[in-house]
């Protein structure tokens, strides 16, 4: 039947988009998506080879996801010398991703008010860098994390220690220039709200209460 058919090329273009996916833990969802359709689509065909291997892949596909929801994750936020070494070999080795999220951000280390680097279990993941505006306003320049581990939890981290070592230091207000929908999406997930009103966003403001 046709249905079946279409079911067997959903199947396939979803195993195929999870091998594109930069995320482990998406890569595993839509492994697991698809690995369940592949096994209708056996069931339905009659195929125990098709059904018994996609049967095994949505098991395979469930421990790994498991795990990594229930994985203790240990975050600690480090401040780094604005001139740092590391920070600029970061930039470098990151610069095209980057540039997708934050196309107008330029690194000046003289600029830079407060530089931070995201670690996971002890692994650099991302870069935070502010700088003081003309009007004295604490402005998040960088916000990145690497591929792989942009499921929120760094931000939520980020965040959260923001408000404890921030306020102590003068700064009560951080503020954000705007980027592309994506990153206003993930602005206002982490408590930032919009300035100027929609359709004219010259920045993102964030109270840190401490």
């Amino acid at each position: 039947m046709i249905w079946v058919d279409i079911l067997g090329y959903v199947a396939s273009v979803l195993a195929a988009a999870s091998l594109m996916m930069k995320s482990v833990l998406k890569l595993r969802v839509v492994s697991l998506i698809g690995a369940v359709a592949f096994s209708i689509y056996g069931a339905l065909l009659g195929s125990v080879p098709i059904t018994g291997l996609n049967v095994l892949i949505i098991g395979i596909n469930l421990y790994f996801i498991i795990q990594m929801l229930t994985k203790k994750t240990y975050f600690k936020l480090l401040e780094v010398d604005r001139k740092s070494s590391y920070v600029r070999s970061f930039l470098e080795f990151y610069q095209q991703d980057i540039a997708r999220y934050f196309p107008s951000f330029e690194y000046n280390p003289d600029r830079a008010d407060i530089a931070y680097l995201i670690l996971r279990d002890l692994l650099p993941v991302g870069l935070f860098v502010t700088e003081r505006d003309s009007a004295g306003r604490e402005v998040v320049r960088l916000d990145y994390v690497i591929p792989g581990y942009r499921d929120l939890k760094a931000g939520q981290f980020l965040y959260e220690e923001l408000e404890k070592q921030l306020p102590p230091r003068g700064i009560t207000m951080l503020y954000s220039v705007p980027g592309g929908e994506e990153h206003h999406a993930y602005l206002r997930r982490m408590g930032f709200t919009p300035q100027g009103g929609e359709g004219r966003i010259k920045l993102f403001a964030r109270e840190l209460k401490g």
